[in-house]
């Protein structure tokens, strides 16, 4: 009996022994590697930080509410318990994201990290520079507007970073200085914040759900927040369709200075004021911190500075201040004539950097001023 058991194990092994022989090479086996192999990840992208302890900022733009250690250290509080979901999002998407906005706009991210401060208030949905988030609410001066949630939120994200793979172009040794100079690259609402809206919107398609993302853009805050959405509706979308073969940069290089969509696209300037009109104080103008900053400011009717010369090779000019600003604060403190102002930035600009809160074409923004040497 132990023999016949034997005998049937030996004629089962020798069977499933040629068995295998006889059987055809997998294709792993015969190309040498395994099929679907996830390519190797990147490691030329930006990291993407958010840091929720940006002091300076938060008194920049609510001076009348953080005035306190304590009140800053409560909202940072606040900001790390709240965070979570925010952070969630990015661990997922992140990195398709940077690579998607690579692909679609055709410039190669030059930054190595991306430092985005997310604040509990904030006076608008994003800001390019500094990189800025809010997390709870868009605080006005009488009014708190709810931030937005979810996908909402996502899509804004998107569109920051579209913008700063934009700004990439500004960077010491860029290679795109063809279109840095390009009209449609001016930051203003309809200009640059549609071209950063196209390419967002071309990488939110093939992220965000049709329904939820069309949803999101018929939102009266959506509409609110982009006031270029129009534009981008009418004269972008269907025309300048972006794929990695034909990228942003493609349609940028062939867009001429003078080309319909520029004329349109151009934000409407207030007149020069006649500088021998009394309304002004023709003794505020000044030359900025003896030509290193490189602008000069009047003061209008109702109390702001307004820049009405600038350097472009000033310090000023590469932060991006441009005529026609009108500052508001510096880091926080309303500044009452050019001498102070001016006084303000030279005080703090080799230490800790300045921002100012500016009124650009009936919007507020900020500008965050750093020594040159500094910058990225």
């Amino acid at each position: 009996m132990k023999k016949l058991l034997l005998i049937i194990l030996l004629m089962a092994a020798f069977t499933g022994a040629a068995a295998q022989e006889n059987m055809p090479e997998s294709p792993a086996q015969d190309s040498g590697f395994l099929p679907f192999a996830p390519e190797p990840l990147r490691t030329d992208l930006p990291i993407v930080s958010f840091n929720t302890g940006n002091r300076l900022l938060m008194k920049a733009f609510y001076p009348e509410y953080y005035f306190s250690d304590y009140k800053i250290g409560r909202e940072i509080r606040w900001m790390n318990r709240n965070d979570s979901a925010f952070a969630a999002q990015w661990d997922s998407l992140g990195y398709s994201i940077l690579v998607m906005l690579e692909e679609y706009s055709g410039i190669k991210w030059q930054e190595k990290k991306i430092d985005i401060n997310l604040m509990r208030y904030l006076r608008t949905d994003i800001l390019y520079d500094p990189p800025c988030f809010p997390l709870e609410a868009i605080k006005m001066e009488d009014y708190n507007e709810a931030g937005p949630t979810g996908m909402h939120q996502l899509l804004n994200l998107i569109k920051l970073l579209a913008g700063r793979n934009l700004m990439q172009y500004d960077l010491p040794g860029s290679e795109y200085d063809p279109v840095a100079g390009h009209p449609l690259m001016q930051k203003s609402s309809f200009r640059f914040d549609v071209l950063s809206l196209t390419l967002a919107m071309t990488c939110a398609n093939l992220i965000i759900p049709p329904d939820s993302l069309d949803e999101i853009t018929k939102s009266a805050m959506w509409k609110r927040h982009n006031p270029g959405w129009e534009m981008y509706q009418n004269h972008f979308r269907y025309s300048w369709v972006l794929t990695p073969e034909e990228p942003l940069l493609f349609f940028l290089a062939r867009e001429p200075y003078d080309s319909p969509v520029v004329g349109m696209t151009r934000a409407p300037r207030p007149p020069r004021k006649d500088r021998t009109d009394q309304q002004y104080d023709k003794s505020a103008k000044l030359g900025a911190g003896g030509g290193r900053l490189g602008f000069s400011v009047t003061k209008t009717p109702t109390g702001l500075l307004e820049v009405v010369e600038i350097d472009t090779l000033g310090l000023a000019f590469l932060n991006g201040l441009m005529p026609g600003d009108q500052i508001k604060r510096v880091n926080g403190e309303i500044v009452r004539n050019a001498r102070e102002l001016m006084g303000k930035i030279l005080e703090k600009l080799d230490t800790e950097g300045i921002y100012i809160v500016i009124i650009r074409e009936g919007m507020e923004s900020g500008l965050l001023f750093l020594p040159l040497e500094e910058q990225y």
